[in-house]
């Protein structure tokens, strides 16, 4: 199972540089376990809320896309609904403050490691960074 975090879904609905990359590397994914968490489907709408606010999308076009997110996530995705241990988890690596770590990507890594993904999978560097250290399988997709 490849645990999936916010930044590697965002350019398949939305126009991004990283875009036509990720649409190839996901279709590359066939047969392969996808998942993500309630927690990336929220982070999911708060960008395109940003999106909108920078103007970067019309609200239709935010909604849209988060449908559509939410119909991907049903139809393809294990979804994992973040637990106590997730959140105490994220909670003690936040704790290693070198790790520079926000929030919410603690809790995509551990939710990750608590549900034994063979890698997570982010285009943020950071977040690859920390889960080396942590000694936890973490890549970029493109």
């Amino acid at each position: 199972m490849l645990y999936l975090d916010t930044s590697v879904l965002v350019p398949l609905f939305v126009p991004e540089p990283e875009s036509s990359s990720m649409r190839a590397w996901f279709d590359a994914q066939a047969g392969e376990t996808l998942a993500i968490s309630d927690w990336t489907l929220t982070e999911f709408a708060s960008a395109m809320g940003i999106k909108v606010r920078d103007k970067g999308l019309k609200p239709d076009q935010a909604q849209k896309a988060c449908d559509l997110m939410e119909k991907l996530a049903a139809d393809s995705f294990k979804v994992f609904t973040p637990t106590r241990s997730d959140y105490g988890r994220a909670t003690e690596h936040l704790g290693y403050h070198a790790l520079g770590l926000r929030a919410g990507d603690a809790l995509h890594l551990a939710i990750a490691q608590n549900e034994d993904a063979k890698y997570l999978y982010t285009l943020d560097r950071r977040l690859i960074e920390a889960a080396r250290k942590l000694k936890f399988k973490a890549a970029s997709p493109i």
